[in-house]
């Protein structure tokens, strides 16, 4: 009985000098770890730096599966080796970097643009060094949005204490809320930098937008009040001169110095007080790093200053790459077509330009980079309008100048001028222009209209183009003249006036209509078997299933793409 109780009392022993010595061992080992971030610290060497930090991995893994497997991970322990874990994260060479340096980096992460409070709180958990350097900031601290709680607002606040501040209220939130931030926002207006408003501009709003705002840069404001009411007036306080301005449904004083220097302006639904000519004018050749304006939806201005006095100078726009003109009054769109020089603009959207003005050698030299980036050109004739489009129509919606998408092309409508005389010469200078800068690739589309008297007819149309590559009639368009043109040139016999044509879509009406086209397909099929030929065969044919039915029965559409299409419309 007694050598039983000293057996375990020799046991007891034992066991209590090896965890003791298994605990001394992990001491031991964190205090080489120790001795090895010094070493880390103290090292300037890229390479030494690296191998230190791989050796204090390589420990921090034994140590704690050594203290595991014995049982020995106690709370000295696990704080030893957490400690470690801090000082080794501390070492890591982003936390060498000079201040300046990972703030750059942050904001990169933290763009003011797209910032978002959920973006910093993921940051601020990597770790403890980051959040006291996120926090220390009001740079990483720029927007308050209306989206956000009010705590979270005043978060920003009290973060941002005295540093720009960007305010953002969105169309989808509700009014009373919008109301809350932007009236707790105006606390802070002379800090504003920018703001992006969408919704409808009560008076309360409109007290609020009207703050001083000796800082703002940048000013959207979309107001979707209801169409019956005028365009609101908004008045500016002085100070920074704008780089961005976006307005719908609103206006502010044209004549503002604020305005002198832009880099991009969109201007939309203004019922009244929109600028003159004369202002406008002022405002573009005042910004020479501007590279997106739209104009739309503007009444006539009611001043006097609508005209300018003397020649108007060129306005020179050496940056601008998007234009978009439509519903402007004609002598706005007639003087921004002639005088505009942008010779990187590639992309421009314009309705209802006069014929009188294509002609003219700058409204040419204005789309022939638009013309050039274009995969492809469509010019559609409804007889009374002329429409060139890209085969890509470049979209460009009213929209915050940081969130506009580059896009490349042009969509132009050159509707009837009030005289006729220089109507077939005016469309010839404008296609002339086309098929220069535009030469592959082109397609034609005719659309029926209701006048009488037509600015073309489709062969005159089709002789200015010889190389468009596709030919659609579209809706009830009458055929006849293009497959007459086709077939027959200029009643001398058979010819091929459009020799790479591969794409033709119609609608025969009648058997004098299917036998042209039994002709052209036929001649084309001969001519592109001959082997000096310069004709290309027809690859794709677009005709209401009977017209197709009839002449796959006279074998003419072999190798042909055929794709049916309704007897009477689209």
């Amino acid at each position: 009985m007694v050598d039983n109780e000293h057996q375990q009392e020799n046991s007891i022993t034992r066991s209590h000098f090896d965890k003791q010595e298994n605990q001394a061992a992990i001491l031991l080992q964190l205090d080489a770890m120790r001795t090895t971030v010094t070493r880390l610290l103290a090292s300037q060497k890229p390479q030494e730096r690296r191998i230190a930090l791989e050796e204090m991995d390589e420990s921090l893994l034994l140590v704690e599966k050594w203290a595991h497997e014995t049982g020995e991970l106690t709370n000295t322990i696990q704080a030893e080796i957490a400690k470690m874990k801090v000082q080794r994260n501390a070492a890591l060479p982003i936390h060498a970097l000079p201040r300046e340096l990972l703030t750059a980096i942050f904001l990169i992460c933290l763009k003011p643009i797209t910032w978002s409070i959920h973006d910093i709180l993921r940051l601020m958990s990597v770790c403890s060094t980051w959040k006291r350097f996120l926090e220390s900031s009001a740079l990483f601290w720029p927007k308050l949005h209306s989206k956000y709680s009010l705590p979270i607002v005043e978060l920003v606040l009290r973060r941002n204490p005295s540093g720009p501040l960007r305010v953002v209220s969105p169309d989808e939130e509700a009014a009373s809320k919008k109301s809350d931030v932007l009236g707790l926002a105006a606390e802070y207006s002379t800090r504003w930098c920018a703001i992006a408003f969408k919704g409808v501009v009560s008076n309360t709003v409109k007290e609020q937008l009207q703050v001083p705002t000796p800082n703002l840069t940048e000013l959207q404001v979309i107001n979707y009040g209801l169409p019956q009411f005028p365009s609101i007036t908004l008045n500016l306080s002085e100070g920074k001169k704008f780089h961005h301005v976006v307005l719908s449904g609103v206006t502010i004083p044209w004549d503002s110095s604020r305005l002198l220097g832009l880099r991009s302006l969109q201007l939309c639904k203004v019922t009244h007080n929109s600028p003159s000519l004369s202002q406008l004018h002022t405002v573009l050749v005042s910004s020479p790093e501007l590279w997106y304006l739209r104009l739309s939806e503007l009444t006539e201005p009611s001043d006097d200053a609508a005209s300018i006095l003397g020649p108007p100078p060129t306005l020179f726009l050496p940056e601008l790459s998007a234009l978009v003109l439509y519903m402007i009054p004609e002598h706005f769109m007639v003087h921004l077509l002639t005088h505009i020089q942008a010779p990187v603009c590639s992309c421009i959207v314009a309705a209802n330009i006069p014929f009188s003005i294509t002609a003219n050698s700058g409204f040419q030299t204005l789309i022939t980079q638009a013309l050039r980036v274009s995969n492809g050109v469509r010019i559609t004739s409804s007889c009374a309008s002329l429409f060139l489009a890209s085969e890509q129509r470049p979209r460009v919606p009213i929209n915050w100048a940081h969130s506009f998408k580059k896009t490349v092309g042009m969509d132009i409508k050159i509707r009837r001028g009030e005289s006729g005389a220089a109507w077939k010469e005016d469309i010839q200078s404008v296609l002339n222009v086309v098929t220069v800068h535009a030469p592959s690739n082109l397609a034609v589309g005719f659309i029926p209209s209701s006048s009488a008297l037509p600015i073309t007819t489709a062969s005159e149309l089709l002789r200015l183009l010889p190389t468009t590559k596709a030919i659609r009639c579209y809706r009830l368009f009458d055929c006849h003249d293009v497959l007459q043109y086709l077939v027959v040139e200029d009643g001398s016999g058979p010819g091929f006036p459009c020799p790479d044509l591969e794409t033709l879509m119609l609608r025969p009406k009648d058997d004098t209509e299917v036998e042209l086209l039994r002709c052209l397909l036929r001649l084309r099929q001969l001519s592109s078997q001959k082997i000096d030929s310069s004709v290309r065969p027809l690859k794709r044919l677009s005709a209401p299933q009977s017209v197709l039915d009839m002449l796959n029965m006279d074998g003419l559409l072999e190798g042909l793409e055929t794709e049916p299409v309704s007897e009477t419309d689209e």
